[in-house]
């Protein structure tokens, strides 16, 4: 079980150290002390989407990206406007006084997309 929770946590730090290099972390918004913020690695053919749950509180939470609904992105080339893109909802345990990244997923694949916002995503967080 401890090998498990060691594993788990070396994953999460790596993929927010992953994610960090690539492209800064953006503050989304603060939810019951929750702090959510989201990352965009621009590619050529697509742009890649993090998020990442840090946790202020004692207490391990329940984190959900989407809310139960679907992600959406706005996508913006050069200032312009060129469509939305969705993702579906994700939900991870942010442990307490810990974090949790979520793995990179694509946004806006094929608008030629040069930034990657989003677009009334919804937070949820379950104790």
């Amino acid at each position: 079980m401890l090998a498990r929770l060691v594993i788990a946590s070396i994953m999460a730090l790596s993929a927010s150290a992953a994610m960090a290099q690539s492209s800064q972390w953006y503050f989304y918004k603060e939810v019951s002390g929750i702090e959510v913020y989201y990352a965009v690695r621009i590619n050529p053919d697509e742009a890649r989407v993090s998020w990442k749950c840090v946790n202020k509180t004692g207490d391990a939470v329940s984190c959900s990206i989407g809310a139960g609904q679907n992600k959406v992105y706005r996508c913006v080339r050069d200032g312009t406007p060129v469509g939305f893109t969705e993702a579906l909802g994700e939900r991870a345990t942010a442990p307490a006084r810990g974090e949790y990244a979520f793995p990179s997923e694509s946004a806006c694949k094929g608008k030629g997309a040069s930034q990657v916002e989003p677009y009334g995503v919804q937070i949820s967080i379950e104790r």
